[in-house]
């Protein structure tokens, strides 16, 4: 994971779109996909220990002396991550309504994403949203999600999913 300075020198660094720009924002974390959530960094270092740290070593190297009457742009947190599912995720941190993807496959996803990143509440708050959308019963549905939770390292998912085949 690595840093970008927040103003883009070539079209490739252009953002494709803002798809969080929540007010009062001081940094800005960028997508692999290049999509831009800007946000106040209060919220995403109290949330996950492992942002905070990628958060401070951003602005660790953007810290540099200059004019001090020169507005810094946004420093630019480059994170491994789908836009689409950071949204999803910060919207559980934010005082946003919280969502939950459309499909199995990107719930999964979403998990993964806030277990990397040690958000431990979070977790608590997707799988008590996610179980309102009950897990296929169908075979070979559930053999794919149990995949997906196996791949993710999700354990509690892949139990579930492993009593719902057994159930066949």
């Amino acid at each position: 994971m690595s840093t970008v300075p927040s103003e883009a020198t070539s079209t490739t660094d252009e953002p494709l779109s803002n798809i969080l720009d929540y007010p009062g924002a001081d940094i800005i974390l960028r997508s692999q996909d290049s999509h831009h959530l800007r946000v106040p960094k209060i919220f995403i270092i109290h949330n996950s220990p492992v942002l905070d740290e990628l958060v401070r070593q951003t602005l660790e190297s953007l810290d540099s002396p200059g004019d001090a009457n020169v507005e810094a742009p946004l420093p630019v947190v480059q994170l491994p991550e789908s836009g689409k599912i950071l949204h999803y995720l910060f919207t559980f941190i934010l005082p946003l309504f919280p969502t939950i993807p459309p499909t199995h496959e990107e719930t999964m996803e979403l998990l993964s994403v806030a277990q990397k990143y040690q958000m431990d509440t979070v977790l608590v708050h997707i799988r008590s949203i996610a179980r309102q959308n009950p897990l296929p019963t169908q075979l070979e549905p559930a053999l794919h999600i149990y995949a997906l939770a196996q791949k993710y390292g999700l354990r509690s998912e892949a139990l579930q999913t492993a009593r719902t085949i057994l159930k066949q």
